[in-house]
């Protein structure tokens, strides 16, 4: 799907582990296309963020995502019952990537039938975080505009 351009691209991280979003809001902050607003611990306190509910009703200082990086194992609702939600929501432009330390071919195949863009295992080598960050950034300057 072609994307609207803008300078920057806002990106949210839910996952469990803190260890993960530090690594991964530290590759983010190289690009210089990319933004990471933040993350959170949860299914429950994604599906929060996204409605707008609660502590992130302020949307100038919690707003929609244009990438979501979603972790599939996390406490209360994990990513698949989220991306089960995401399809009964008006987020169409929002690129969904699931990051996960699952390498199960179920797991993929499942997480990419309920709407997920793109499925990445999680890794430890700083270089591939790189790169993976590089490979999402070239991917909204390529689709931006293309409307």
């Amino acid at each position: 799907m072609a994307r609207r351009s803008k300078e920057k691209y806002l990106v949210l991280m839910a996952d469990d582990s803190e260890d993960d979003c530090l690594l991964l809001k530290r590759a983010v902050s190289n690009a210089q296309r990319l933004s990471f607003i933040g993350n959170v611990s949860d299914g429950e306190e994604l599906i929060g963020y996204l409605n707008g509910t609660g502590e992130y009703a302020d949307r100038a200082r919690y707003p929609v995502p244009d990438l979501l990086l979603l972790d599939l194992k996390m406490p209360r609702k994990n990513g698949f019952e989220v991306l089960k939600w995401l399809q009964t929501q008006p987020f169409d432009d929002m690129v969904i990537v699931v990051l996960s330390g699952s390498d199960q071919s179920e797991d993929i195949k499942h997480a990419l039938e309920l709407g997920a863009d793109d499925y990445r295992l999680k890794d430890v080598d700083s270089r591939k975080r790189v790169d993976l960050v590089k490979a999402l950034e070239e991917y909204f300057t390529k689709s931006a505009g293309q409307r």
